[in-house]
């Protein structure tokens, strides 16, 4: 029983519904076939990313050059000019001073030259000296000894008496070589003897005394030879 109130066979309003009448002689109308669409295209997965092609870079203007770069280039070239100019004068410098130290160094070597130049001079000055006066003292002697007469012998005496004197003069105001200074004390030692032994015959001659003259003469010898011995000594201080 159906729940509608409205009656089976009626319509809408309640009217009586027409029975759909049948002609069993009627064509059917033609069914049009189905109409084939294409399949949509496959579409990607959502998580694969879609490859789009990046855009081309725009032209970048051009970049002017900032004002900060030329004071920096010319800043760059006065350190390498002034490390150059350093290292110049950082070698001058020490060639300068190299050439100080050999300067002090031949200054040196010149001071000493000098040093022995004087002594050398202060030497050969003394040296002379003696030379000199022995020699005088020596040629008096020989004629002391060769004399056969009163007035000779006198005469040869007193000369050799003059001479020695001169030679002990000299002797002490001879500038002495630090290397002859002993040989120089035992010279002075021995023509003071001889100058004692002179006079001594001087006296004996005077006085006409044969054994005085004798003796005297022994010791005018003895002094001699000293005088011998100190000339060797000075030679051996010079060698």
């Amino acid at each position: 029983m159906s729940l509608n109130p409205e009656v089976e066979g009626t319509d809408a309003l309640g009217q009586p519904a027409e029975a759909e009448v049948r002609n069993p002689y009627a064509i059917a109308a033609p069914v049009a076939p189905p109409v084939a669409y294409a399949p949509p295209p496959p579409q990607a997965p959502p998580w694969e990313a879609q490859v789009v092609a990046a855009p081309a870079p725009a032209q970048a203007p051009a970049r002017r050059r900032p004002g900060w770069i030329l004071p920096a280039a010319i800043a760059v070239v006065g350190l390498i000019v002034s490390g150059t100019l350093g290292y110049f004068l950082y070698a001058t410098t020490g060639q300068r001073d190299t050439a100080r130290h050999q300067l002090a160094s031949t200054q040196a070597t010149l001071g000493d030259t000098e040093k022995q130049l004087a002594a050398r001079k202060v030497t050969d000055a003394y040296l002379n000296m003696y030379v000199t006066n022995g020699g005088r003292v020596e040629a008096d002697y020989q004629a002391l000894f060769a004399c056969n007469t009163y007035g000779a012998c006198r005469s040869a005496a007193q000369d050799a008496l003059t001479d020695m004197k001169a030679f002990q003069s000299a002797r002490t105001s001879a500038t002495v070589p630090s290397a002859l200074a002993s040989a120089d004390s035992q010279l002075g030692d021995a023509i003071s003897a001889a100058i004692a032994a002179d006079q001594a015959v001087i006296k004996a001659m005077d006085a006409g005394d044969r054994t005085a003259l004798d003796a005297a003469y022994s010791k005018l010898d003895a002094a001699m030879l000293s005088l011998a011995k100190a000339e060797s000594a000075l030679g051996s201080s010079l060698s």
